[in-house]
């Protein structure tokens, strides 16, 4: 199984870090003691407390993987522009150049949100392949019922938490739709009804013979019956 992007834990890391530099700067260039928190804060400018919230808010939801991270990031790039060109312009400590290049480094450190496999992890949580419970070849015989089929199948793989089934007829498979209800049965010795949702069709795919991904419904069924087998086949 593949690890979380990289990108998304170190985020986090890097805005929290920006965000704690600001009360560290005044330490070092004021020499005020660490231990005088309240006179630290006190030299930070409104526009520097709005700055540090916004990073620490991008990396909360960062770290949630929520989507309003991406309202939030045009936010806190805008702060820190203002803030950044107002310490640039008007202060002493820093020079233009420094804090332009600071504005531009932190800027590029945001495109990988933009990048197509990062925002679609974000904005999908059925995307987020390191969170897939491991999954079992395990080849069983299937019946697939729904208000308009009635199919035998089997199982190519399963999980704690889904069944991917093998279907030959591609029109079978369009006649289910995504999120749609049916009532899958594993056919044991004692079979095993259980309620699932189709998260995935396979038509045509190279990797993967044609069918259906089923999320099995967390009933008393699934509970009783289907995690007991589960656990019995897969160890």
């Amino acid at each position: 199984m593949r690890n979380k992007p990289t990108y998304l834990i170190l985020f986090p890391i890097l805005a929290l870090g920006i965000a704690l530099s600001f009360p560290l700067q005044i330490y070092i260039l004021y020499k005020i003691p660490l231990t005088d928190i309240g006179k630290i804060f006190s030299m930070l400018t409104p526009i520097n407390i709005i700055t540090m919230l916004s990073l620490t808010i991008s990396a909360v939801l960062t770290i949630l993987m929520n989507k309003w991270v991406y309202k939030v990031i045009p936010f806190a790039l805008s702060i820190i522009f203002i803030n950044n060109a107002i310490v640039g312009l008007y202060g002493t400590d820093y020079t233009l150049i420094q804090v332009a290049l600071s504005f531009i480094l932190f800027a590029v450190s945001l495109a990988p949100f933009y990048k197509k496999d990062i925002r679609a992890v974000i904005v999908n949580p059925k995307l987020r392949w390191w969170k897939t419970p491991k999954r079992y070849n395990l080849a069983r015989p299937l019946q697939i019922q729904s208000d308009l089929l009635e199919v035998y199948s089997e199982s190519m793989n399963v999980s704690a938490t889904g069944i991917f089934a093998k279907i030959k007829e591609s029109e079978m498979i369009q006649s289910l739709h995504l999120d749609e209800i049916i009532k899958l049965t594993v056919l044991t010795d004692e079979p095993i009804s259980l309620q699932a949702k189709v998260v995935r069709k396979c038509i045509n795919n190279t990797q993967v013979p044609d069918g259906f991904g089923l999320e099995i419904i967390k009933d008393q069924n699934y509970k009783t019956k289907y995690l007991p087998w589960f656990k019995k086949v897969s160890n």
